[in-house]
């Protein structure tokens, strides 16, 4: 990016690894970055407001940020970078109404029509993988062809979860890719990922929005955030010392090793601190750990009568037979004969059978088609 901004040099990288690893995050972190070096303005997806931008206060450098998720085809994709593009100001960008044949040879002699001295553009392309699955990835070639050989500075980054997402590419497109690839992955061992995820809860006086003059915080009452902050920290660092949360976290870095997992693990204690319960304990996350490890069918079954539960057990022999399809009346077949083997073991002459308090099981077919339609409305059962 640093080279692109400041030398004017067009380039293009992808940013590949499992999801969960930083790889949005590292590109924001260096636009941050950027931003801070040369005073630029990024714009942001959440940005929704028009921008008028005067011709003499021209930024530094551009974002344009697009998604595979959201622009599905190379038309929507030109689309949102013609929007994005109006909306810093640009002349002739705005008109939605134009074609792709139109736009793209627009977009093509606006780009190429710059010099080096123009402000740079820089393209990230989340969820990249997706563009590589457009038809003749007309737009992917356009961009690298202009990073490749227009004097106008640019630089793509695509940022994909799919390790192969270079050989997605044609290689009439691949020709002009820069081949620069950098990888993330999950933290390697236990330590670092505890390491991550204590930093994200420790709080500093910058995330307070005190004000920094010659390296001293001021304002009101710093020394009472600063004492605070210091109490939280404690706290924080006393919850990564206790037993029970520790085995929290070494289950979550066995399964997964996702930084997200510790996300969701945090969103129900963090939700509730207040001003009466200003610091994260234990407790907290013991509970929020146990309601993590729910198994929704399972929650379902604990409130399912026995009528119900002796149709799951007849989809359960018919699965255990390899019947894998299978209607009602084969169900209710399964279900008859069972009840017919225990009336005959039996306890009972009655063409129903009672389990202790648990009350009847004998029902009629259209009971037990009602419940039968009820499993499958739950997807206990397909």
């Amino acid at each position: 990016m640093r080279q692109t901004i400041e030398m004017g040099e067009s380039n293009s990288c992808l940013i590949l690894g499992p999801r969960g690893t930083g790889k949005t995050m590292l590109v924001r972190k260096a636009l941050n970055e950027m931003e801070n070096l040369f005073g630029a303005a990024r714009i942001t997806e959440e940005t929704d407001q028009d921008m008028a931008v005067d011709n003499e206060a021209r930024k530094d450098f551009m974002v344009i940020r697009l998604n595979g998720l959201v622009q599905t085809d190379d038309r929507m994709a030109l689309k949102e970078i013609m929007r994005q593009l109006s909306r810093e100001g640009e002349s002739g960008m705005a008109n939605s109404n134009v074609s792709f044949a139109d736009s793209l040879p627009s977009l093509l002699s606006f780009l190429k029509s710059g010099t080096r001295d123009q402000y740079p553009i820089i393209f990230v392309m989340e969820e990249f993988d997706l563009f590589a699955q457009h038809t003749k990835q007309s737009l992917l070639y356009n961009l690298f062809d202009i990073a490749q050989s227009a004097e106008w500075p640019i630089a793509v980054i695509g940022v994909s979860c799919r390790m192969d997402a270079l050989e997605l590419l044609e290689k009439r497109v691949k020709s002009r890719f820069s081949h620069r690839q950098y990888y993330t992955f999950p933290p390697e061992s236990y330590y670092d990922f505890i390491e991550i995820c204590q930093n994200m809860l420790l709080l500093s006086l910058e995330d307070m929005n005190i004000e920094l003059e010659d390296g001293v915080y001021v304002g009101e009452d710093v020394n009472e955030k600063e004492a605070f902050i210091n109490e939280f920290n404690d706290h924080v660092k006393m919850l990564f010392d206790d037993s029970g949360f520790s085995k929290i976290m070494q289950r979550i870095f066995d399964l997964m090793k996702d930084i997200r997992g510790f996300f969701r693990l945090c969103f129900g204690p963090v939700a509730s601190l207040s001003e009466t319960n200003p610091y994260l304990r234990p407790p907290q996350f013991y509970e929020s750990g146990l309601q993590q490890r729910v198994d929704n069918k399972t929650e379902l079954l604990k409130g399912i009568s026995l009528l119900e539960l002796s149709l799951l057990i007849a989809i359960k022999h018919l699965v255990e037979r390899e019947i894998v399809s299978f209607n009602f009346e084969m169900v209710y077949d399964e279900y008859k004969e069972f009840m017919d083997m225990a009336v005959l073991k039996g306890a009972s002459g009655s063409s129903s059978l009672t389990l202790g308090s648990g009350g009847s099981i004998g029902s009629t077919d259209s009971v037990s088609l009602r419940l039968y339609k009820k499993a499958v409305a739950l997807k206990v059962s397909k």
